[in-house]
């Protein structure tokens, strides 16, 4: 008996073999408030990610090496090693030249964006995070093409 069955692509063509499973990019939250962590993590989820997060920087440099997520999100004032010391960190190493690197923060733009810029990050959010917005950016970052860009690096 062939236990080969048609199943759908996610064009929604249909074609034999193994049942393919549709991509989901995986974003890492770093960031040291339990609460802020799990709603951008629910967040995320119902928007079609799979997330893995980190409570202080060491461990979200770690997870990140460990993991490779197709992009980050890192809170600027992590315990341990701040968010742009997490950049700088992951910047250096070759797998992550391509990797979005997003700051939310609470503290004023005006005042860490350009450190956040110079320290390899592509973009700045503001706390409380506009998630519409996220999103487009998220959407923008990280496409199908670009994860495979990224992960053959």
């Amino acid at each position: 008996m062939n236990s080969r069955q048609n199943v759908a692509e996610p064009s929604g063509r249909e074609t034999s073999g193994i049942s393919i499973s549709p991509w989901q990019p995986t974003i890492l939250i770093a960031e040291d408030s339990a609460d802020a962590r799990e709603m951008m993590q629910l967040l995320l989820e119902t928007k079609g990610y799979q997330v893995i997060t980190a409570e202080n920087g060491i461990h979200a440099f770690e997870m990140a090496v460990r993991n490779r997520p197709d992009a980050l999100l890192l809170d600027l004032s992590l315990p341990k090693l701040d968010g742009l010391s997490v950049t700088r960190n992951l910047r250096l190493n070759p797998n992550f030249k391509n990797v979005p690197i997003i700051v939310i923060s609470g503290h004023d733009p005006n005042r860490y964006r350009q450190a956040a810029k110079d320290a390899g990050c592509d973009e700045y959010f503001l706390k409380p995070i506009d998630f519409d917005r996220l999103q487009l950016v998220l959407d923008r970052m990280v496409s199908r093409e670009r994860h495979a860009l990224v992960k053959s690096a």
